[in-house]
């Protein structure tokens, strides 16, 4: 089970491609305690329904730091309900906990408390300072990397997360940039794409090339480090592998994972989360004691989802590993619907697909598994 808290639609950044910048416009709202704990008591009910045998628990916002004082909280009440439903949960349940955050607010006190509670950190990270700096900028414009940089070494100890956002103004110099971060000591890096509705062919060619320079700098660094993680690459070849699809690989919206708001309306994944009076999708709220949040329209209608192909992706032979068909996040907020398809993810997805495939066939050839 995966519980999502947008602790705070506060930030302390205004990253350019942030895709909350406009269904959080005010930044101004926080989830009160009633919120939190509701949040929780639904995630354990939901976790002992559905027999899971772990509860992994996101801070999330805008930047979750804005309220360490609910962080310490939720980690407080989660260890309480857990004993509280020792006897309902597995013999070999887990309880853990991550923080989606952008690292300008890290303290001495605050690593501290990250490790003892074993906190996962997510950082965000586009690489060295002038790559970093073209999005992800503090209020007064000015870049961010300054107040990041001194805590990557101990972020790296604590086997932090990478997280590179990837727009057109990052292309040039794409696989530098993720080599540098790797360099750093980062064993994972999850990559997104800004699909902004402007790549050209252009930019998607000069895209095209940076992936192929990334994908072998990953089979090179994958012989050094078995380890070592790159979304980019990796997903789409372990779908060939594994022989599974995305969602079913790496898609839980309403099959065990739930972001909360900060005014407690529940959504099926990060992307949806708004505290808006006319958000979409919103399976219900927490506050609500007759919430059909897993069972409602929106939850019927997002299982259709996840049941049926897409008519315009019929016949496809990756659409079960492009994003634009499998995942109803990207399709939301590049379409504004999960039924939506946009030819800008297709095309991107099917670069990718293509040169994620020679990769493996070359591989294959030579007699190397990964």
């Amino acid at each position: 089970m995966n519980l999502l808290l947008s602790l705070t639609e506060q930030c302390n950044l205004r990253c350019s491609y942030c895709y909350y910048k406009e269904s959080q416009v005010e930044r101004a709202n926080v989830m009160s305690n009633e919120v939190l704990e509701a949040s929780l008591q639904l995630a354990f009910e939901r976790t002992i329904q559905l027999k899971h045998v772990s509860l992994n628990i996101t801070f999330f916002g805008g930047e979750p730091l804005l309220r360490f004082d609910a962080i310490k909280k939720t980690v407080k009440q989660a260890k309480k309900l857990a004993k509280e439903h020792h006897g309902e949960l597995p013999n070999d349940f887990q309880l853990r906990f991550f923080i989606n955050t952008n690292g300008t607010l890290i303290t001495e006190s605050i690593l501290d408390y990250l490790k003892k509670e074993k906190i996962q950190p997510l950082l965000s990270l586009d690489g060295p300072e002038r790559k970093h700096n073209i999005s992800r900028k503090k209020i007064d414009g000015t870049g961010s990397f300054q107040d990041i940089s001194k805590w990557i070494p101990s972020l790296v100890e604590m086997d932090a997360t990478a997280l590179m956002v990837i727009t057109r103004k990052h292309i040039r110099g794409l696989s530098r940039a993720i080599k540098w971060v790797f360099d750093q000591g980062f064993n994972s890096i999850a990559t997104a794409i800004d699909f902004d509705g402007k790549w050209t062919e252009t930019d998607m060619a000069a895209l095209s090339i940076e992936y192929q320079k990334i994908a072998l700098l990953w089979l090179k660094m994958r012989k050094q480090n078995p380890n070592l993680y790159l979304s980019t690459i990796q997903d789409k070849i372990s779908y060939i592998l594994l022989d599974k699809r995305q969602r079913h690989n790496n898609c839980f919206i309403l099959k065990g994972a739930i972001g909360i708001a900060t005014n407690g309306n529940a959504f099926p994944c990060s992307r949806f989360i708004t505290s808006s009076d006319d958000a979409k999708y919103v399976l219900g709220n927490v506050l609500d004691k007759n919430n059909h949040i897993f069972t409602g329209s929106v939850a019927k209608d997002i299982c259709h989802f996840l049941k049926y192909d897409k008519p315009e992706c019929k016949g496809c032979s990756i659409r079960y590993r492009c994003s634009a068909h499998e995942c109803g996040c990207t399709a939301f907020y590049t379409t504004g619907s999960i039924y939506g398809v946009s030819p800008e993810v297709c095309a991107h997805e099917r670069m990718l697909t293509s040169i994620c495939d020679e990769i493996l066939a070359k591989r294959q050839a030579l007699g190397e598994l990964f």
